[in-house]
């Protein structure tokens, strides 16, 4: 009997217990209803997310659990709820934490309360149905590709005290205007210049924009990783001289650029650098290109030639000269040479990727020496005639 009565004793303590191990911070979950979930981090701190991801339609989300504020939207918290349309979030909020909108293709409406200060990694990722994004005064942070894959975005507004970020004309700036955080996918403008003052566009900042044609951007010393990726109709770009690194896939699925000028100090054309610029016919390496990265050049079908210098010590796998034809293995381009002298790095990759390599002829050069031969027989055929024309007047002359 007594060890039954220890034991019911200890079930009724740790049934007391509970309650209290529920409030630690950092560790308590809260069910309030098959709707949501709560976290207390502490100081604070309390956490929202959705359950049930599947059939929610437009939501709001409470503002209050247990008496305490609710001041962040769970990392994940609507992540993949593909048939969210609208959200209301309390001015409670404070922390829009990661992932927490992602891809969530039908949203076309969420406030952003005026407390939210933190926006986070890829928290509106592939929100490709939203238009517009409102940035509060209190807003200090904004987590890489917060707005990336949002295809319909027009436009971004900041408020104006805030003291981190401002807009101009829709495009997301940090507030002493000298770098481009974002250029909105759905920015109709067919030619941009960037801002006097501005001098580095970030990462990502024009990806996937389809309508920008010519971009002005000669003031610019620092051009982010994958900066124009996916901007499919633009057809020009001069690189500033200032720019020494291409990072990454700059130019990548520009499917229009015919043209391009490098920087002529450029050291590095990153991976991928223009990978599946179809329309790109010629380009000049400046012969300071030290190196050419994995799949710079790959799937370039009108690049029939290019011209490679001594001084390039590093070329990656698929960087020149081939490209996807049939299925998912690369092919060599039908026709493309390389123009690089024997002996150089370029002409290994030549013989190791059997890539013809015309050793520093290429067919302008070749054309040249034709006609130089042309013009030197020509004179070597007057310069005999004037001679026979002499010797049968002399020996005229003597008879």
């Amino acid at each position: 009997m007594r060890k039954h009565l220890k034991a019911f004793a200890a079930l009724l303590a740790g049934s007391m217990l509970l309650p209290v191990m529920a409030l630690l911070p950092g560790q308590a979950e809260y069910i309030e209803d098959d709707t949501w979930s709560y976290n207390d981090y502490g100081d604070g701190v309390v956490s929202v997310s959705l359950l049930d991801k599947e059939t929610a339609g437009t939501i709001e989300v409470p503002s209050q659990i247990n008496g305490m504020d609710v001041t962040m939207i769970e990392v994940d918290c609507f992540n993949g709820c593909v048939n969210l349309t609208g959200v209301k979030l309390p001015e409670t909020i404070t922390v829009i934490d990661d992932y927490a909108f992602y891809g969530c293709t039908a949203l076309t409406e969420v406030n952003i309360p005026k407390s939210v200060q933190k926006i986070g990694l890829k928290s509106f990722y592939n929100c490709s149905a939203m238009e517009g994004f409102q940035i509060p005064a209190a807003t200090e942070e904004i987590g890489d590709f917060a707005f990336e894959g949002c295809s319909a975005l027009t436009g971004i507004e900041v408020a104006e005290d805030n003291r981190h970020y401002k807009d101009e004309d829709g495009i997301l700036f940090d507030l002493d205007g000298t770098t481009l955080i974002l250029y909105p996918s759905k920015k109709t403008d067919t030619q941009y210049a960037i801002p006097d003052g501005c001098t580095r566009i970030e990462d990502y900042a024009f990806i996937g924009n389809t309508y920008i044609q010519e971009i002005d951007m000669q003031h610019i010393t620092e051009l982010g990783r994958d900066a124009f990726y996916y901007c499919t109709a633009l057809k020009t770009a001069e690189v500033p001289d200032s720019i020494t690194v291409l990072q990454g896939s700059v130019f990548g699925n520009c499917t229009s650029l015919e043209s391009v000028k490098l920087p002529q100090h450029l050291e590095e054309i990153g991976e991928g650098c223009f990978y599946a610029c179809m329309a790109l016919k010629e380009i000049e390496i400046p012969e300071t290109v030290t190196a050419i990265r994995n799949y710079a050049f790959f799937n370039c079908p009108l690049l029939k030639t290019i011209r490679v210098s001594a001084n390039v010590t590093q070329i990656g796998d698929y960087a020149l000269g081939y490209y996807y034809s049939d299925g998912d293995e690369p092919s060599r381009l039908p026709g493309f040479e390389v123009d690089a002298d024997n002996g150089t790095e370029a002409f290994t990759y030549c013989v190791n990727n059997s890539i013809k390599c015309t050793g520093g002829v290429t067919q302008r050069s070749v054309f040249v020496i034709i006609i130089l031969c042309v013009v030197g027989l020509v004179i070597l055929i007057t310069v005999v005639i004037v001679i026979l024309q002499k010797q049968a007047r002399k020996k005229y002359e003597l008879n």
